[in-house]
């Protein structure tokens, strides 16, 4: 079995653990062990593979601000999310995992967040990055219909929720 992609028999994997995905995404091994996920995939992928040790660790560690997570939670009703990131990269790897808790915590579901991965030159097999002009990961796009209130990219300016909050509040 090719060790750089091996689309099939993950892809399958994973239509059986959702029961029905929407889209078909590849993995590859790259040459420092980093799993790298490049085109539309869910949640469950990053919480049950046991290569993306970080995710459950950085997402239980993560405490949002009460106060301003009452707030967004008012707010977020007819938000759409689109998280655009690299399972190399080390600060998707810090900071996706903070905004899955405070969706989790806003009552976010998870039919309101897409999450496309990226490959090493940031781009997205699927042109999600193309279309949002992604160029750094990770990228938190806030949509409200079609219309984009705002983004974080990489880092947020204050807290992934109060940088939220201040798109919300457009």
């Amino acid at each position: 079995m090719n060790g750089k992609v091996i689309v099939i028999l993950f892809s399958f994997m994973t239509l059986l653990m959702n029961g029905c995905a929407s889209s078909v995404f590849t993995v590859e091994m790259d040459q420092s062990g980093f799993k790298i996920i490049n085109g539309p995939f869910d949640r469950n992928v990053l919480e049950n593979d046991p290569m993306f040790t970080w995710f459950k660790p950085n997402y239980d560690q993560y405490v949002p601000d009460t106060a301003t997570m009452q707030e967004v939670k008012l707010l977020v009703h007819d938000i759409h999310f689109v998280v655009v990131l690299g399972t190399w990269c080390g600060d998707s790897r810090r900071e996706v995992p903070k905004q899955f808790k405070i969706f989790d915590v806003a009552g976010v579901s998870d039919s309101r967040i897409e999450m496309h991965g990226v490959d090493r030159s940031k781009k997205s097999q699927d042109g999600t990055t193309d279309k949002f002009n992604v160029l750094r990961v990770p990228t938190l796009i806030v949509m409200r219909g079609e219309e984009e209130l705002g983004r974080i990219v990489e880092n947020p300016r204050v807290s992934q929720e109060k940088d939220l909050l201040r798109m919300l509040q457009k």
